[in-house]
């Protein structure tokens, strides 16, 4: 129990609430709207954020509001449309990040314990444990597919995009779906979408 509050801890002041203004134009804003919120955790102590494409695609304004309280101006620096995930860019250089898991997502099993953090707006963070229940295929013919999603047993307790953290304190996944499914409560987008190609996506913007 001490271990896991730690770990709850450790990662609590890595993680934001972002929100995007997008105009109405944009061919999201009908299904999405224009004013949308939704959580993030940075990856790199210079201010790289990752959180989920839906939140912040067409935006043209984009604020993040640290732990602390401190709203700073984003720039959405890359969306991979193949996954579902984004970065978003804050300036600085010392911000407190998360250790991304470095293992092939092979190395990732049905049981193993993981939670999640996600932002409730102004009311601060939110964490929900449970454990991985599935890493089957799915299929968002709308926006992405997976040829793995991560489906953990832990309800999303805020806005989509916040981490899901392993046991060892690393991000395995983006959250992206509530599936209020029995055992299938959430879906996250593994972390080997950015980590495999996150040269080209700062690079280009999107894999291309």
């Amino acid at each position: 129990m001490n271990a896991s509050v730690r770990l709850l801890e450790g990662t609590l002041p890595a993680t934001v609430h972002v929100q995007a203004t997008v105009a109405e134009s944009h061919a999201s804003a009908s299904v999405l709207g224009t004013e949308r919120a939704g959580s993030g955790a940075f990856i790199d102590s210079d201010g790289l954020i990752v959180t989920v494409n839906y939140v912040v695609l067409g935006g043209h304004e984009v604020r993040v509001t640290l732990f602390d309280g401190r709203e700073l101006a984003g720039e959405v620096v890359a969306q991979d449309f193949f996954s579902g995930i984004a970065l978003v860019q804050v300036g600085g250089d010392d911000f407190p990040a998360l250790p991304v898991a470095v293992d092939d997502d092979a190395a990732l099993a049905v049981g193993d314990e993981v939670f999640i953090v996600a932002s409730v707006g102004d009311s601060g963070r939110r964490a929900s444990s449970g454990g991985i229940t599935s890493l089957d295929p799915f299929d968002a013919n709308w926006e992405y597919t997976l040829e793995r999603g991560i489906f953990a047993s832990a309800m999303n307790p805020g806005l989509g995009g916040g981490p899901l953290i392993d046991r060892r304190g690393r991000v395995a996944g983006v959250v992206s779906l509530n599936l209020n499914e029995i055992g299938r409560f959430s879906l996250a987008i593994p972390i080997a979408h950015y980590r495999n190609h996150r040269e080209e996506l700062l690079r280009f913007g999107r894999r291309t």
